[in-house]
């Protein structure tokens, strides 16, 4: 997922953003990540921690 939320605001991954927020949707803890795109660009994304948020409905939707 791109946003998730620290504390009381929304934020954006990037490489600025929190290492370590919540979801938005089940409000489990969430990781940022990054992964290099075919262009050579990264992309900065937050994923649930193992094992948290197993009913969440961001957890599995793509694109979100």
């Amino acid at each position: 997922m791109r946003e998730a939320t620290a504390g009381k605001r929304q934020v954006t991954a990037g490489p600025d953003s929190p290492e370590v927020a919540r979801c938005p949707a089940c409000g489990s803890e969430v990781r940022k990540r990054s992964r290099r795109t075919m262009d050579d660009t990264v992309t900065w994304y937050y994923q649930h921690k193992n094992g948290a948020g197993k009913d969440c409905p961001k957890r599995y939707r793509f694109g979100s």
